[in-house]
């Protein structure tokens, strides 16, 4: 007799669905997908489903945080593995492009949640996610700045929108059918150029010193 699965706890569940949910809103979006076809993504039945989630609002909004929390550790991850703040940045932005390849749907579902910023609640969940982008990003460059690495007179936060901007135009690559048209090296390039506008210069050697 094959072995019965062991049966998932509550939490392991509830991620789960939380899964699933994520796929199918960025498949579809959060007006067409129905609970049932969500209970179904998740194998689970539709009654089953409100014990973890109270509306398919509920739902899609903690899809909304589940994915700003999961790309902010991959950078707060990133992070953790080098000291020098540049080198944070370039990191985060290859990692980007990367994760963009891999099809993640964490990047298309927070753009179809933009349609919906009508509803006061999901609009708060978009808020907070790209709040915490922002802080995480902004006291990167406030590091560099301690560390003389990034100018004083760069504005922290316009930084911060700057590069999250960077990031915006990459989720519209595939979407639009351009993926042929951007590559690794390209990305290379792009952030390279961001972080030389904020690169702390060396002082330039005084003339006469130069002379000698």
């Amino acid at each position: 007799m094959a072995k019965r699965a062991p049966k998932r706890t509550a939490q392991q569940r509830k991620r789960l669905i939380l899964e699933s949910a994520q796929a199918m809103f960025a498949a579809s979006n959060y007006a067409r997908v129905s609970t049932a076809e969500l209970a179904k993504a998740a194998g689970i039945s539709e009654p089953a489903l409100y014990r973890y989630f109270s509306s398919k609002k509920e739902l899609f909004i903690c899809t909304i945080k589940a994915a700003g929390k999961r790309l902010l550790d991959i950078w707060e991850r990133l992070a953790g593995e080098v000291v020098d703040p540049l080198e944070v940045i370039q990191a985060i932005c290859l990692s980007y492009y990367d994760h963009l390849r891999s099809r993640s749907p964490v990047m298309k579902l927070l753009f179809q949640a933009l349609s919906e910023t009508d509803d006061e609640e999901i609009r708060q969940a978009l808020h907070d996610n790209f709040a915490g982008f922002i802080r995480f990003l902004k006291e990167n460059i406030e590091e560099g700045k301690r560390q003389g690495l990034i100018r004083q007179d760069v504005n922290s936060t316009a930084a911060a929108w700057q590069l999250m901007a960077f990031g915006l135009t990459l989720d519209l690559f595939h979407p639009l059918g351009l993926d042929e048209r951007l590559n690794r090296s390209h990305v290379e390039e792009w952030q390279r150029l961001y972080v030389d506008s904020i690169r702390e210069r060396a002082p330039r050697a005084d003339k006469t010193e130069a002379v000698r």
